[in-house]
């Protein structure tokens, strides 16, 4: 992943420091700040390099890579643009503009600083709840109030071995006493080893009629080029089913209530290339009565549109993946330029529907602002007399 966005590294690690020595520090003979601004390009450039051309994907690299982000983010972004606003400056032969575009480089450089690091110590751990109601004409009235929590992408690796954030959701779930609890994939980030220290936490989720769990793409290991990573996704697999979760490999399973059932399906991981397309609504839906009441749980929402759509009659699919892009900004977020459905519900006019959770954890750089981690909380209807 480094390699893909070396170049953009490069630019944001060496170009601000550059321009800025030129223009500022050195005609003034700041030595000092000349030393300090040199220190941080060196020991910046240094780790992106390192961690580009030795990428394993072990525990310990991935922490570094990690670390290496969030101070890539915080330092580079906010000088970026000081050194910008530096340069368009210097376009402007009167002093007031100049001084105008210099006070604004500074205020934006200073704010996008601030938010970065609110958005790293903060956001990753500002638990959020969401309640939604779901009507269904299909549902049976047995199930008319039926209560489902929804988790996605709990990323364990994100929080080395810190049960702190896990178990307030875990409390936060079990206080919401749900029928049924689903997990929509991504259990860890790049390690079958990642959810030893969470199991005996992630153990103590209640519900009425389980907890049903899908495979993400990190839960295939599919950044992993070397090592036995097909029998460490078994080890993943039994992690699962050692916290009692009922993991659904394109299969189903049918919750019973007063006489009527629905069925609750679990495929594999299906998303565009280079995510794995292992999902096999065939052979999950294989045996099911007609007529019954489907709930689908499938990791990349990618799924939806291009397979359960066309080729089934799913009422409620719930899947994750998109993280909602782990920052949205006055409602808006960089996600929806990659995909069509990102987070929330969806509906189709004859009724199928599609509910994305932006999960609880992150990938690749601990960091979440205005799209925090997310519990759902979705409560399925009847529709009224």
């Amino acid at each position: 992943m480094l390699l893909r966005i070396l170049a953009i590294q490069l630019l944001l690690i060496l170009w601000p420091p550059y321009y800025l020595d030129k223009v500022w520090l050195r005609p003034k003979k700041h030595t000092l700040w000349r030393v300090v601004l040199w220190c941080v390009c060196v020991l910046l450039l240094t780790a992106s390099l390192v961690l580009t051309f030795t990428q394993d994907y072990s525990l310990l690299h991935a922490r570094l890579t990690n670390a290496y982000l969030t101070l890539f983010m915080v330092i580079c972004i906010p000088w970026f643009f000081l050194a910008l606003f530096a340069w368009l400056s210097r376009r402007f032969r009167r002093n007031t503009p100049r001084r105008m575009f210099l006070i604004l480089g500074a205020m934006v450089s200073i704010g996008l600083f601030c938010t970065f690091v609110y958005g790293t110590l903060y956001g990753p751990r500002r638990l959020t709840v969401s309640n939604e109601q779901l009507t269904f004409a299909s549902l049976p009235k047995a199930f008319n109030g039926y209560r489902i929590v929804h988790l996605s992408d709990f990323h364990l690796g994100s929080h080395a071995s810190d049960t702190t954030f896990i178990r307030r959701v875990v409390d936060s779930v079990n206080a919401r006493q749900p029928d049924l609890i689903v997990f929509t994939g991504d259990l860890v980030n790049f390690n079958a080893s990642e959810p030893e220290p969470f199991i005996p936490v992630l153990k103590r989720l209640k519900a009425r009629d389980g907890i049903y769990s899908v495979m993400g793409n990190h839960d295939y290991l599919m950044y992993r080029k070397k090592g036995p990573v097909a029998e460490e996704v078994r080890q993943l697999q039994a992690a699962q089913r050692r916290m009692g979760w009922h993991l659904l490999l394109n299969a189903h399973e049918f919750v019973r209530r007063a006489g009527d059932s629905i069925a609750v399906i679990g495929s594999e991981n299906y998303g565009r290339p280079p995510f794995p397309a292992k999902g096999n609504l065939t052979l999950a839906c294989k045996g099911l009565p007609e007529g019954i009441f489907k709930l689908l749980l499938t990791h990349d929402p990618y799924h939806w549109r291009h397979r359960v759509l066309p080729e089934t009659d799913i009422a409620l699919t719930l899947a994750g993946h998109t993280h909602g892009g782990q920052l949205r900004l006055f409602g808006w977020s960089p996600i929806k330029l990659l995909h069509k459905e990102w987070g929330g519900t969806y509906t189709e006019p004859g009724g199928a529907v599609l509910h994305i959770s932006t999960g609880l954890g992150q990938a690749l750089v601990a960091f979440r602002l205005g799209r925090w981690p997310q519990i759902d909380v979705l409560t399925l209807k009847t529709p009224a007399p």
